[in-house]
């Protein structure tokens, strides 16, 4: 009864204080703005309520700009709308266009939860601003709607890990290694702003482009692009200089930055030529001994051919004249004449006393086989033209049969009794 009469006085005070949400989007006004300049985006989230949390805003990178999200509300303050307190909790955005001309923001998805303060239960909003759109020129001297960096300070520096003449030139040898690397300095602007440096291929060097390092501290955001250069061929090379172009957002003022440009006068390395000739000398000796290794397998291999050449001679001679390769010759002879005279030497092989007997001892053995052997005797002495020579097969391995049992029982008879 005293928990009915609790959630009834809760549910009175929640339709007492009904809770209302709202929510609005603008982008701070500016006369003028620039490709890559800062635009704030005002996002004010607002309730009747006491408080407001888990705000979310679908506010994300597009191909037009890059959000900077903030790390939590700009400020927090209570206004009097028709009599009637708000908490409003306002956001500021950081946007950076990429090109100039019309940039539009469609409508943002923005949710958040308010409540009358700890304990009260609490009201889910998902609610959506209006899209906005805002016009983005394109600096001064730059051609079309080519990106520029705009910010208030920028610094760029290029280091060698060589000493340098005053004149920037030095001697290297082939084989030297030089790292290259090239820090750009940026003030409040996102690090993925700063544009990556290049390094032009070049018949002297190999190089090899690192990682490039972003780093935010402070109001500062920083690149550095490593490069490693490797001397790979004699001569005078000249690294260029590399031109950086930046707008100064409070001087409306176009600035170019230049990196001093580095000359290399590339010389032989004396210990590359020695290990050059030998490497050359390793490499012939190395040849001398692989040429004797191969001569000696290929005389190996010969040897092992001649041989197996003669144990398979033998081995194919003793199959051909063992009862097994006899009966197989048999089933493939190519005529009757052929056929009577292998049928006969295979039969010598497997039955000595039944090839002296003739076809009268073979069909005391084997009745089935009487009438195939009259007509293979009528068609050997031309007396019939016709011959069922897949019936004298069977016949045959009927017979076969027969004669491997009869062997096998004498064999096992021996054992028993010898």
């Amino acid at each position: 009864m005293i928990s009915r009469i609790l959630l009834l006085f809760t549910v009175c005070i929640f339709e007492l204080y009904a809770i209302e949400g709202a929510v609005s989007v603008s982008v701070l006004a500016k006369e003028k703005r620039f490709i890559s300049e800062e635009v704030i985006v005002k996002v004010d989230l607002k309730s009747t309520a006491f408080s407001i949390k888990d705000a979310k805003v679908g506010l994300e990178n597009s191909e037009d700009y890059i959000v900077q999200v903030p790390n939590s509300a700009s400020s927090l303050e209570t206004v009097d709308i028709n009599g009637t307190d708000w908490q409003i909790v306002h956001y500021e955005y950081k946007l950076y266009p990429l090109h100039a001309g019309e940039i539009q923001i469609p409508k943002i998805a923005i949710a958040f939860s308010a409540s009358m303060g700890y304990g009260q239960p609490e009201k889910a909003f998902t609610l959506s601003s209006e899209a906005l759109k805002f016009y983005i020129q394109a600096q001064e001297g730059v051609d079309g709607d080519t990106f520029v960096l705009s910010t208030t300070e920028y610094r760029v520096k290029r280091t060698i890990s060589l000493k340098m003449k005053e004149d920037n030139s030095t001697q290297i040898q082939v084989g030297d290694a030089i790292t290259l690397s090239i820090m750009q300095k940026a003030k409040n602007v996102p690090d993925i702003l700063l544009r990556p440096s290049s390094m032009p291929d070049n018949d002297y060097f190999n190089i090899y482009n690192e990682e490039p390092e972003l780093k935010t501290e402070a109001s500062f955001s920083s690149r550095i692009d490593a490069y490693t250069l490797v001397a790979r061929k004699e001569g005078n090379v000249t690294i260029p200089a590399q031109y950086f172009v930046w707008w100064d957002t409070e001087n409306e003022t176009l600035h170019k930055e230049m990196t001093p440009a580095y000359t290399f006068e590339i010389l032989p390395n004396p210990e590359l030529a020695i290990k050059s000739v030998d490497s050359k000398k390793n490499m012939s000796k190395y040849w001398v001994y692989w040429l004797m290794a191969i001569l000696v397998l290929s005389i190996l291999l010969y040897i092992l051919y001649q041989h197996y050449q003669r144990w398979s001679k033998k081995r194919r001679f003793t199959y051909e004249n063992s009862e097994e390769g006899l009966y197989a010759k048999l089933c493939v002879s190519p005529d009757n004449t052929t056929l009577y005279q292998n049928f006969y030497i295979w039969l010598e092989r497997i039955s000595p006393e039944l090839s002296k007997e003739g076809f009268r001892g073979i069909i005391e053995v084997q009745t089935s086989f009487e009438h195939t052997l009259k007509q293979f005797e009528a068609v050997l002495a031309k007396q019939e033209q016709e011959f069922d020579k897949i019936a004298f097969i069977n016949e045959v391995k009927k017979l076969r049969e027969q004669l491997l049992l009869n062997k096998k029982q004498q064999n096992l008879v021996q054992k028993i009794n010898p």
